[in-house]
This record gives structure tokens, sequence and C-alpha cells, in this order.
């Protein structure tokens, strides 16, 4: 069917039926994300938020598979300070000679290794420390994607809504302007520019809900929940200062982590410059069944002492690559540390300068709603254009969109700052 046979062949009428369709679009775009979806979404806050995300993490579950392999390779080290023993049998024969086989056990003890078992635990155990401390900061990052998702999703949502108070301030206009066309007080191009701008607002709120969508997916995938969500708006920071955060970053879990595995590598190193120093071992078996010249003697016991003489260059070489080890792991540190400050700095900076931009934007926002106001008032009395009138609405909606965001970003940087300092609990300590 084409626009011949559905609308009016004259202008006025064909004015007519286009002014309705759009405002009965405009009023059915602005109920259905306002009142629909929410009547369906969930409230969820950040906390319950980052507890289902936690259950949900594959990534941390791997990393605590990993932990515990290291805990399963520290008990095999302190493994070393035991006895083993072992149940020994074998059994030969040959043409024309009686059985030769023997049984019984055998108790085997390391007395003394050059100290490399205990410092080979030592290292072990402070590695399996750092990986769980690793663990601890991996949950914090993912604390601050889940506060991310969460501000994102509620920022778009307060944007929806700002938008679709938009559209029935344009829909209100354009009949305002089509009543004032009816009586010649106003001109036909003027009912058109507020139908373009109407268009504008709607184009805007359909981009407005494809960037919801994909919120709700992102937020979705983390707590692993399939409904349609309505994060809690967080509270905007205060009481905050920079020095705290600085010192508590410095303690924070991933520069603890890097301590840790600075000195366990160190005490790799101190472990390979031991292999140069003796060992001392001691041995004992005693036999059920022997053969001869032995059938009759039950045990037997020996020391042996090892000395190192020479290695060809093996145990140096092992030295130096524990050496290299331990200088990487000192500039891990160091990164790790400048870049805890780093991330300190620059959240508190973020944050302030959001904060000073929120204070700001809500003193623009009065001060555009008093100029929509006016620009209406003195269009009626022929004072302004409407071009006027829709730059005032366009301005109110701009500020009204700034200010949102504004809002989401300090919230933002708020989070950062507490993750940049170690939290969430150390976060609440600096407060």
């Amino acid at each position: 069917m084409d626009i011949q046979t559905r609308f009016p062949a004259s202008g006025a009428g064909l004015n007519e039926e286009i002014s309705v369709k759009t405002a009965i679009l405009a009023f059915c775009m602005t109920l259905a994300p306002s009142v629909l979806p929410a009547q369906q979404a969930r409230v969820i806050s950040l906390a319950e938020a980052y507890r289902l995300s936690l259950a949900k993490s594959e990534t941390l579950a791997q990393d605590a598979e990993g932990i515990k392999e290291l805990e399963a390779a520290e008990r095999l080290i302190r493994s070393a300070f035991l006895p083993a023993l072992t149940g020994l049998g074998t059994e030969s024969s040959a043409d024309r000679s009686q059985g030769k086989g023997q049984a019984g056990l055998n108790l085997n003890y390391e007395l003394f290794s050059g100290m490399r078992d205990y410092i080979s635990a030592r290292a072990s155990a402070l590695k399996t420390e750092a990986a769980r401390l690793g663990l601890a900061r991996a949950k914090q990052a993912l604390y601050l994607n889940v506060a991310q998702a969460c501000i994102n999703l509620s920022s778009v949502r307060q944007e929806l809504a700002v938008r679709q108070g938009q559209l029935g301030v344009s829909t209100n206009r354009i009949k305002e302007l089509q009543g004032r066309e009816s009586v010649g007080r106003s001109r036909k191009s003027e009912v058109v520019a507020a139908q373009a701008q109407l268009a504008q607002d709607e184009s805007a709120l359909q981009n407005a809900l494809g960037r919801e969508k994909i919120a709700q997916l992102e937020l979705g995938f983390l707590t692993g929940l399939e409904a349609d969500l309505a994060p809690e708006p967080l509270p905007l920071p205060e009481n905050y200062a920079l020095g705290p955060y600085l010192r508590l970053a410095q303690t924070r879990f991933d520069v603890e982590a890097a301590r840790m595995t600075l000195e366990a590598a160190r005490l790799g190193a101190d472990a390979e410059r031991h292999l140069r120093w003796p060992s001392l071992n001691v041995g004992a078996n005693y036999y059920f069944k022997r053969p001869a010249p032995y059938r009759n003697v039950d045990w037997d016991a020996g020391l042996t002492l090892s000395l190192p003489l020479f290695s060809g260059g093996a145990i140096g070489a092992a030295v130096d690559q524990a050496q290299a080890r331990g200088a990487a792991a000192e500039y891990a540190l160091a990164l790790a540390a400048r870049r805890a400050a780093t991330e300190v700095n620059e959240a508190f900076s973020t944050l302030e300068h959001s904060l000073a931009t929120l204070d700001s934007l809500k003193k623009a926002l009065v001060l555009a709603e008093d100029n929509a106001r006016m620009q209406s008032r003195d269009y009626t009395y022929s004072l302004v254009t409407n071009l006027d009138v829709l730059n005032a609405q366009n301005a109110l909606l701009q500020t009204k969109l700034g200010l949102e965001q504004a809002r989401a970003q300090a919230c933002w940087a708020g989070v950062r700052l507490e993750v940049a300092g170690g939290g969430p609990e150390h976060g609440a300590e600096a407060k």
C-alpha cells in the first residue's frame, strides 16, 4: 500500500494523520521502556551481583585449582623430612642351581641434604601463599568488573528515563505548534521542525535501548542470571583522602604476592648454592629371606656421605638461573608497587574532577530548566523563534544526560579508588 492510498490527498489532512501517528508512537515508546521493563526487571545490589559472580567465575575456579596444585607440591617437598620405607622382593633361578630369591624391607632417610630441603620447603610455602594472594586480588578485580557492569547498566537505564521524558516534551511541543498553526500563529515549517526533533529523539532512544541490551548481557554473563536486571544506584563517594589509599596500595594483595615471589626466588637461588654442600644418607635393610651365603644375616645398615667435587658447571649454571629469576622478581615487585600507586592517583584525580563536574552540572541543570521554561513562554508572545525553543529543550536534554554521565563516572571512580587501594576491605578502612 502506497502513501497516496493510506493518507488523504490534502496537505492539511496528511499533516494531521502524520501528527496523530507520531503522537501515538511517541506515547507507546514512552510507556514501553519505562513501565513494562520496570515491572519485569529484577532489582539487584552490587553485593548480590558480586556474590553471584564469585560463584559463577570459571577463571577464579581455575586459579583455585592452581593453588591446590601448589599445596600438593609443598606437601611433596615436605615428605623429604620423613624416612622412606620400601618392601623388596626378588626371585631368580638358573639351570642346576638353587633359587636365589630374597625379600625384606628397606628403610632410607636423608640425615643431611645441605639444607636444601628446608630452603625448598620455605620457598614452596611462599609460592603457595603468593598464589592465594593472587587469587584474592583476582576476586577484587572481579568486583571491579561487576561494579562497572552494574554502573553501566544503571547509567543507561537512567539515560532511557531522560530520553523517554524528552519524547513527551517533543510530543507536547508538536501538539502546541499544531494548535497555533490552525489559528495562523505558527508556520507549518515550525511544526515540521518539531517533528524532525521528535524523530531524532526516537532514534537516540533506540540507540540507548540497544546499549541497555548489551549492558544487560554483560551483567548477566557475570552473574549467570538470565532475567532483566535493574542494579541499585551506588552512593556517591564521600570523606575520601589520598594518603590512606596510597599507603594501603603498597600492601594490597598483588603487591604482597610479588614480595613473596621475590623472597621465594631468593630462597631458590640459596638452595641452588647449597648443591655444593655435602649430603649424608642412612639406609637399613631387614630381610625375611636371603640366599646363601647371607641366609643367616637378617639385617644390615650403612651411612653414605656424598660431596660434589665437579659437576661440569651444572651447579654454577643453576645458581645463575636462580639469581636471574630473583632479579626478575625484584623488578616485578617494583612494577607492582608503582602500578598500585599510579592506579590510586589516577582514580583519585578522576573522582575529584567527576564530583566537581557533577556539582557544576547540577547548577547548570537549574539554569537550563529555567531557560527552557522562559523560552517556551516568550514564544507564546512571539519574542523568540521556534528554533530558540528547540535549542533550549536540547540544551536541557544534554545537561540532564551529562549529569547522569557525571554521576556514573564519579561512582565508577570511587569503586576504582577502592579497589586500587586494595579494597573492598582496604577501601572501607581508608574512609
